[in-house]
């Protein structure tokens, strides 16, 4: 058998973003091995640059992408990767979560941390893995570059961690602090579960493979294919492996996006990752899960749906009211976004089971506008964040509207955004998802949805009331740092333009349905 390499697909303009982050987290690598230049100052400006270079470099070919009704073919690099609307689109997203671990490079890496290049290049390196998964036309390539973001994140989680010089001995050890156990705790527990759920992923892609003899993505959904009149392209490909496969990859994703029962590791991970890792995750790790999920179940498993839609159903509104229900009792505003990212991940896996142009636009619309959201909630997170394991207690918010009433005021936004209260973004990318549901005719899921969504008006309006309703007792003072301060502008901002223009967004979601 003859291997031929087809050059003639090798679109690597199409690849310019992903080159562009890889060689920039390649750069930083490089200068931080010079003293001068392994400053914060320095490396976050780098950092900074590569991404907005990327940035502008997606925006531009998202425009010129193939879309779905063009009829133009999005195959690259034979068939491993998809060039599409809804790559670019993802791009977008990981890009602009990458501005927020880049902006708290204020506090984080930390002056006594040796390693700051490699934070900032493990971000990218993150960035990277997940702009590579949203464009995965081949389940190989979708493996390696879920690996590739998960190797990156397991090691940023436990970044807060101070370790010794490695001389210590038992009787000598140094105390560690909070921070330092629960970083630790955050990495260990992250990397466990990430290791069984790519263990899990990877085996229902043996599985899909042994049966339909392919890995290729769109390939699968050709030879699953039947007729109206019955005939099957492959009827043979129609087989319990495939079936099992499909289960088991489905499980290993959940463990990535936190779907009920595969949720108990974000409260603990959430808590011990550095803040701006703890945001780049909420948002980016279940956009890049997502997209893969969004391109699988749309594009190769669409005419087999009654296998999976009871299963997706069924995981849809447990993840909702169990996440809701268990935000209720958190005092840690880190847990409580956790948990809410969890029921978050439940309303946008009705976008999944609507299994329809609809259902897949409405999850673009609304990650971008839980983009906006959790990166401004976590950006005040930040702001408001203390030493110890009470550094991130809901009681620090009291009386922050009178201290900064700016500040609370968007603090505010947020909260009533991600509960879903007209006229937010929130609440039109909730409506936008269960219109997609009720049009396919799902309308018990959508009832379900609503009540989880009631339930989480609790815990979204206690922080409003820790702000403008209890007064202050610790008087100590809150130092809004220039770029935590530009992204809760811009997100705010966001929001606001979202929630009173959604059809704009709504648009452009329509036009980025995948291939």
């Amino acid at each position: 058998m003859e291997f031929q390499i087809n050059y003639e697909d090798m679109q690597w303009i199409a690849l310019g973003p992903e080159l562009t982050v890889l060689f920039t987290a390649f750069f930083l690598l490089l200068i931080g091995l010079k003293k001068t230049f392994n400053v914060n100052a320095y490396l976050s400006k780098a950092a900074l640059v590569g991404i907005v270079v990327a940035l502008l470099f997606s925006l531009g070919l998202w425009t010129g992408a193939p879309s779905a009704g063009s009829g133009v073919s999005p195959d690259m690099f034979s068939k491993s990767l998809i060039h599409d609307r809804f790559g670019q689109g993802f791009n977008i997203i990981f890009l602009i979560m990458a501005l927020f671990a880049v902006f708290g490079s204020v506090r984080y890496p930390q002056v006594d941390h040796e390693n700051k290049a490699e934070y900032f290049a493990l971000v990218l390196m993150a960035v990277a893995g997940m702009m590579f998964l949203a464009k995965s036309g081949n389940l190989i390539t979708a493996f390696i570059s879920l690996e590739i973001f998960s190797i990156s994140l397991y090691i940023l989680c436990g970044f807060s961690a101070k370790h010794g010089t490695g001389r210590e001995h038992p009787s000598n050890a140094p105390e560690l602090s909070w921070a330092t156990l629960s970083s630790q705790e955050s990495a260990v527990k992250y990397l466990l579960t990430g290791a069984f759920a790519s263990a899990i992923l990877v085996y229902g892609m043996a599985l899909i493979y042994a049966g339909t003899g392919t890995t290729e993505i769109r390939f699968i959904g050709q030879l699953l294919h039947c007729s109206e009149n019955g005939e099957c392209t492959n009827p043979y490909s129609r087989n319990t492996l495939v079936y099992i496969g499909m289960g088991l990859l489905f499980a290993g994703l959940a463990f990535k996006v936190s779907l009920v029962p595969f949720h108990s590791w974000t409260p603990d991970v959430y808590q011990g990752a550095p803040t701006p890792i703890t945001g780049f995750m909420a948002v980016a790790t279940k956009a890049a899960a997502f997209a893969l999920i969004a391109r699988i179940f749309f594009t190769a498993f669409p005419e087999i749906d009654k296998i999976w839609m009871p299963f997706l159903f069924g995981v849809s509104v447990l993840t909702m009211l169990v996440g809701n229900i268990a935000a209720i009792f958190q005092d840690d505003v880190k847990r409580m976004l956790a948990y809410s990212g969890v029921a978050h991940a439940g309303y946008l896996l009705i976008g999944i089971v609507a299994n329809s142009e609809d259902g897949v636009a409405s999850i673009l619309f609304y990650l971008s506008v839980y983009l906006f959201m959790n990166i401004g909630a976590f950006a005040v997170v930040f702001i408001m964040e203390g030493e110890g394991k009470e550094g991130n207690s809901i009681y620090r918010f009291k009386g922050l509207a009178k201290q900064r009433p700016m500040l609370a005021a968007a603090m505010s936004l947020f909260m009533l955004s991600l509960a879903g209260f007209p006229p937010t973004a929130g609440f039109f990318g909730k409506l936008y998802v269960f219109l997609a549901a009720i049009r396919e005719g799902y309308i018990l899921i959508t009832i379900m949805a609503v009540i989880a969504t009631v339930i989480s008006v609790y815990f979204y309006l206690r922080v409003i009331v820790m702000m403008y309703f209890h007064e202050d007792e610790s008087g100590e003072l809150v130092i809004i740092h220039r770029g935590m301060g530009t992204i809760v502008a811009v997100s705010s901002l966001a929001i606001l333009l979202i929630g009173f223009f959604p059809s704009g967004l709504m648009h452009l979601a329509l036009a980025s349905i995948p291939f």
